[in-house]
């Protein structure tokens, strides 16, 4: 046994979930809660564009549609973090889940754009209260030695709706009619995620009086938050250039079958996720997200030297591996250095840095990509991940013992 495992273990005897098991019954809803909410979710990602395009909607009128979510889920976020860590988790995410049975079904009766902005942004707002509740949920469960390693297998159970649902959605739109199929289906599979809910216990963080609540953007200004969250934009704006871009990008290089990709991906993805997690537990966060971040940029630095179907393998796999291991460590580093009354405000912070990536890889690498090329893009891309990796290689120094503070902190 290393020293930090010994440390770790020694400091969390006495902690309350030091007995977790993964075949806990709460541990089984919340990842199944996470499956079938995003199900429903991933559902609409690639077949809501065909549909504001069956309504009329223009190529602005789609973008806006499908961007007034990302804007109202980041903006409200923060609010619904810090709410969170007064009321409990579990109430959010019966709230964003319940909310995504409904909206399918409104999206259904819609028959004009305009109304669909006002929506997509209530699906938004629902969206955040599910993350928010969920995120936090999932930190509060897990002991701090086994921190990585849980949130590593709860996150596995997004990326494996991510390779199930959009495929299926796409499936079942054969004709304009089968769009009501499509509502249907996606609100019965967000039911099922809300059952999931409603089967939890509740995790209500211990609100001491005597520890003074800092404000969102005080607990986001911390280093142990703030430079993971810029991390993760960091990589987050690699990979919304990459989905964006890449289904135009391979067809280019002669490769219109480049649908292997996402399956390669994810495959290697929920590999990543399931065993690095547990890695990062046993040796440092520190130690784990400094070589998976240069697999990831070399996987996108490959790109715009695509010219084959087993390099798409190649750079997919190795995609997969360096993204599935950086997000879940990133995050389990934010919890180390977060008590559980202040984790909703904090993990609300870090995830709203992937969605703000996301867009900001689609927009301005996209117009990188409009002006100079593909290959400059993506070569871009490469070096904002880079820059991602020399910040956090020099901000965020290892420091093993700042986890089991937090965590004595929130239960002092």
């Amino acid at each position: 046994m290393t020293e930090y495992q010994h440390r770790i273990g020694e400091r969390n005897k006495s902690l309350p979930n030091n007995n977790f098991r993964l075949w806990s019954k709460d541990f089984i809803l919340i990842c199944l809660a996470n499956f079938f909410y995003f199900g429903s979710f991933y559902f609409l990602i690639p077949t809501l564009p065909q549909y504001v395009d069956l309504l009329g909607g223009t190529p602005a009128e789609v973008g806006l549609v499908m961007g007034l979510f990302t804007m109202a889920s980041v903006i409200i976020r923060p609010y619904f973090g810090k709410m969170a860590d007064r009321q409990g988790r579990k109430i959010f995410m019966l709230v964003g889940s319940s909310f995504f049975i409904l909206f399918p079904l409104v999206y259904n009766m819609i028959q004009a754009i305009t109304p669909l902005y006002l929506v997509r942004v209530l699906n938004g707002l629902a969206h955040a209260s599910f993350l928010v509740g969920a995120m936090a949920y999932i930190a509060d469960l897990a002991p701090p030695h086994r921190r990585g390693e849980v949130i590593g297998i709860f996150s596995t159970a997004n990326v494996i709706a991510m390779a199930l649902f959009p495929a299926w959605g796409i499936a079942i739109i054969k004709e304009p009619e089968d769009f009501t199929h499509l509502f249907i289906v996606s609100a019965f599979t967000a039911a099922a995620g809300f059952l999931a809910v409603a089967l939890l216990r509740d995790i209500r963080p211990r609100n001491d009086k005597n520890i003074k609540n800092m404000g969102f953007f005080a607990i986001g200004k911390k280093r142990g938050v703030l430079v993971p969250s810029l991390t993760l934009f960091a990589g987050a704006t690699a990979y919304g250039a990459l989905v964006t871009f890449l289904p135009l990008f391979a067809p280019q290089r002669g490769l219109p079958d480049f649908g292997i990709f996402f399956t390669v991906y994810a495959g290697s993805t929920i590999l990543s996720r399931a065993l690095a997690g547990a890695l990062s537990d046993r040796i440092g966060r520190y130690r784990v997200i400094l070589p998976f971040t240069l697999i990831l940029i070399i996987a996108v630095g490959l790109l715009p030297s695509l010219s084959n179907m087993w390099l798409l393998i190649i750079i997919a796999a190795l995609y997969g591996l360096g993204f599935g291991a950086f997000m879940p460590a990133l995050n389990a580093l934010v919890v180390d250095h977060t008590p559980p009354q202040e984790r909703g405000s904090a993990l609300a912070f870090f995830t709203s840095f992937m969605d703000i990536g996301i867009t900001a890889g689609a927009m301005v690498l996209g117009l990188v990509g409009s002006r100079a090329g593909y290959s400059a893009m993506f070569y871009t891309a490469a070096a904002v991940v880079t820059a991602g990796l020399i910040y956090f290689a020099v901000f965020m120094k290892p420091d093993r013992r700042e986890s089991t503070a937090a965590d004595q902190k929130g239960e002092a």
